[in-house]
C-alpha cells in the first residue's frame, strides 16, 4: 500500500512539473513569435536604408575628412540662404530691404 502512495504521490509530483514546464513552452513561444515580428520589421528598415546608401565610398566614414567638410559647409550656406530667401518674402512690405 505504501508503494502505491508513493507511486501516486511521484506521478503527482512528476504531472505538475510537465504541466508548469508545458506552460513555460507555450510563453516562449509567444515571445518568440513577437521578437520574429519585430526582427522583420527592423530587417525591412534595414533593406530601407542599403537601398539608400548604394556602396560603403557614400558613408561619411568613409569619405575624405576635407570633401566631407566642403560638402557640409556648402549645404549649410545652401539651407542659409534659402532660410533667408523665405524670410524675405514673408516680410511685411514696410520691412523689406529696398535696394
Amino acid at each position: 500500500m505504501i508503494w502505491v502512495v508513493l507511486l501516486v504521490a511521484s506521478g503527482f509530483y512528476v504531472g505538475v512539473k510537465v504541466w508548469g514546464l508545458w506552460g513555460q513552452t507555450r510563453e516562449l513561444g509567444s515571445e518568440l513569435a513577437v521578437a520574429q515580428e519585430r526582427l522583420d520589421e527592423v530587417q525591412g528598415q534595414l533593406e530601407l536604408l542599403g537601398e539608400r546608401i548604394g556602396s560603403p565610398d557614400e558613408l561619411a566614414v568613409f569619405a575624405d575628412p576635407a570633401t566631407a567638410r566642403r560638402e557640409r559647409d556648402r549645404a549649410r550656406a545652401e539651407g542659409r540662404r534659402a532660410r533667408q530667401q523665405r524670410r524675405a518674402a514673408s516680410r511685411p512690405a514696410r520691412a523689406k530691404h529696398v535696394d
